[in-house]
């Protein structure tokens, strides 16, 4: 496939969306749960700390904390991809029904979750070093993109984790163009409101938000932005279901 094809996918995948508007709830219940999860491992880490005043006890519990954060992330994308799965094909997508896909999924959930955790600490590691940043920068662009698959394999085949990995490779090697077109197609688009919202932000920060008045602005900002986010992340994710659908074809 070529990038034209991409570009075109993506437009599919906007208007799945905006056909099935159920499907941006995964990632609000997801944003939620991740952040009852940060705050439950802050309490932990707050009351373990203050026991002991020695800030290697906190080790673990940063660790433990990470896996679930990234365990928390993967099954609610798990069940989105199921649920678009089912957009796609032109079902009505039901909340229960893509939790039903994660919940099948739990072991490979589970694995993928190390898996992930695993190669972002690396990354972060090489990244830390101020004359690898730009290669450790490089090197999650490369991850972003060749895992792209992994998630909708995981939800629509039910390969485990290592497998689904080795697949979406190929896929990647395989369909790059049209996955850089589609992913290009949706930076461009984010462009103008990020921007935006990045300076509106901005300006009401920059006054202090002293009136209740700036207070609800820049809150309504936030609001927005995550709006956005939240769109972009569902409208991604539709895509990267388009994408395999189309290259298993």
């Amino acid at each position: 496939m070529k990038i034209g094809d991409g570009a075109r996918l993506m437009g599919d995948s906007y208007a799945v969306v905006r056909r099935n508007p159920t499907l941006l709830w995964f990632p609000v219940m997801s944003t939620v749960c991740l952040a009852i999860t940060a705050g439950y491992w802050v309490l932990e880490g707050k009351s373990l700390y203050d026991g002991h005043s020695n800030v290697l006890v906190l080790v673990p519990v940063v660790l433990a904390a990470l896996y679930t954060l990234s365990f928390v992330a993967v099954f609610f994308s798990v069940a989105l991809a199921g649920a678009a799965a089912a957009a796609v094909a032109g079902d009505e997508p039901t909340l229960g029904a893509g939790l039903d896909v994660a919940l099948s999924r739990l072991g490979t959930i589970a694995a993928w979750a190390a898996y992930s955790i695993a190669v972002s600490i690396a990354i972060a590691f090489v990244k830390s070093f101020k004359g690898l940043r730009i290669v450790g920068d490089l090197a999650q662009v490369a991850w972003n993109l060749a895992t792209i698959f992994v998630v909708p394999i995981i939800a629509l085949d039910g390969l485990d984790a290592e497998s689904a990995r080795r697949r979406s490779f190929q896929l990647a090697r395989e369909n790059w163009q049209a996955e850089t077109g589609g992913l290009g197609v949706l930076q461009l688009a984010l462009i103008v409101p990020m921007f935006l919202l990045y300076v509106t932000g901005r300006l009401l920060a920059g006054g202090r938000l002293h009136s209740t008045a700036a207070k609800g602005a820049f809150a309504l900002v936030l609001v927005a932005g995550f709006a956005v986010a939240v769109a972009a992340g569902v409208v991604r994710q539709v895509f990267a279901i388009e994408l395999y659908r189309t290259a298993e074809a």
